[in-house]
């Protein structure tokens, strides 16, 4: 198969991937991996798995070896992340989407985490969020408008 081609399927697989395609998506990326081996291209792939056989743990293990290969490379952080969203791991998924924000600006992760929705800082920091104090008066802030 030649290049183009290859580059191809990828880039079909990717947008099948990011348009809820999975099947199609997997069916095009297990293509193109039997003749190119790169860290995007596994990332999606394992993004696949997870999506299809619910293997999570697999599918964020294989993200952490792609982002180990491209530490820079915010695309793993994002996939990562939506594979822990899927696992229902949402602290780890926005700690994970906030460090792939350090590693390069991506829309697509802001995107993420407005999705999820991000919470407001505890009104008094000193305090646990759950602490009795830190709920009233940050309801009671939010009802005035001051938050």
């Amino acid at each position: 198969m030649h290049i183009p081609e290859i580059d191809e399927l990828v880039r079909k697989g990717i947008h099948a991937a990011e348009t809820g395609d999975i099947l199609s998506a997997h069916y095009f990326l297990e293509q193109a991996a039997q003749h190119r081996n790169t860290p995007e291209l596994h990332t999606y792939l394992a993004f696949c798995h997870a999506s299809r056989h619910g293997n999570l743990p697999a599918a964020a293990r294989a993200c952490h070896q792609s982002i180990q290969r491209e530490p820079g490379n915010s695309l793993h952080y994002l996939v990562l992340g939506r594979i822990l969203v899927q696992a229902g791991e949402k602290n780890k998924a926005i700690t994970t989407f906030l460090r792939g924000l350090k590693a390069g600006p991506n829309p697509r992760i802001i995107s993420e985490l407005k999705k999820l929705g991000l919470r407001q800082p505890a009104v008094i920091g000193k305090l646990p969020r759950n602490h009795p104090l830190n709920r009233v008066l940050g309801k009671a802030l939010k009802r005035v408008g001051i938050r």
